[in-house]
């Protein structure tokens, strides 16, 4: 598949980076694409999946694993609607399969892959090993790869008076960010802990690369977890100032003939320190993780030989 401008200066960028930062020459990235998981990687762009209900997702490279989420509705009166939620769970390098309910979000954190709820605590129950990981006193939290950097909240109730602010540290030691300027759903910490990474509705996309060294950029309709890599480049979903047709929230595109647009369209972003801006690389998708180029192959041999069974 022929890339677009967007992923051409994406490339250009991060490979003049990575003379310097020892990352490797082409980005490899996936995110949600109409309903399924998409890798991109040295210049090829693979649908993993191919369901068109896939709500979230995550990949871990740590554990070669990828969980995602699906949902249906069980009770519906014309008023409000039921939903129960499913995560499916994949171990890539043993090509198995398991399911884990009642688990309606994902996030890649802490070497593994963590339920990543709406609502106030959330289970931190690694999906693919089992292991229920406790950082107190932190009820929400993200981690290095190896757990040694840790980063949290320490209460995240349904009202802004009861959650804390963002802290770093096992107990908690370091303030990084106000309460007020940190969707608690969605900062993310680097695989390495040299990184942080959050922003909410009203406040910046924001990262610590180091103690004190805080950098900010505008953005427009975030959603979705942030994913940061060890070099400090971002990706996030963004709105971009297009209009599309949404069939879900997770299923859209620019309208067709019949159809009119009844939202704004989410993109993938990218972003680091000296950019002035974020850059849309992608005009369409939501829910962006870097990955590795290891990742990258397992989920493309996992797809292949899933297509066939």
């Amino acid at each position: 598949m022929n890339l677009s401008k967007p992923e051409v200066l994406l490339i250009a960028a991060v490979s003049m980076a990575s003379t310097c930062l020892a990352q490797p020459k082409e980005p490899c990235f996936a995110f949600l694409l109409k309903g399924d998981v998409t890798a991109i990687c040295e210049g090829k762009t693979t649908q993993i999946t191919h369901r068109g209900d896939i709500e979230n997702f995550a990949v871990s490279d740590a554990s070669s694993a990828l969980a995602y989420i699906t949902s249906r509705i069980t009770k519906n009166d014309g008023i409000s609607a039921v939903a129960e939620y499913t995560a499916t769970v994949v171990n890539l390098e043993a090509e198995d399969t398991k399911r884990v309910e009642d688990v309606e979000g994902v996030v890649s954190t802490c070497g593994g892959i963590l339920p990543n709820h709406v609502g106030p605590r959330t289970s931190t129950r690694d999906l693919v090993t089992g292991e229920d990981l406790k950082m107190g006193p932190y009820v929400r939290f993200r981690c290095s790869a190896d757990r040694r950097v840790v980063a949290g909240v320490t209460s995240d109730g349904a009202k802004k008076s009861d959650r804390s602010d963002l802290y770093e540290g096992v107990p908690p030691s370091t303030r990084i960010a106000a309460a007020e300027d940190v969707y608690i759903h969605y900062f993310n910490v680097s695989p390495d802990g040299s990184k942080v990474a959050w922003f909410n509705d009203e406040r910046p996309l924001c990262v610590l690369s180091a103690p004190g060294q805080v950098q900010c950029v505008n953005h427009s309709a975030t959603s979705d977890p942030v994913s940061i890599n060890n070099s400090g480049e971002v990706l996030a979903a963004t709105g971009t100032r297009q209009g599309c047709f949404y069939k879900t929230p997770y299923n859209f595109s620019p309208p067709r003939r019949g159809e009119r647009a009844n939202d704004e369209c989410s993109g993938i972003g990218y972003w680091k320190a000296g950019l002035k801006s974020i850059v849309i690389i992608q005009s369409i998708g939501r829910n962006p993780q870097w990955i590795s180029p290891q990742s990258a192959k397992l989920l493309n041999d996992w797809s292949r030989k899933a297509g066939n069974r």
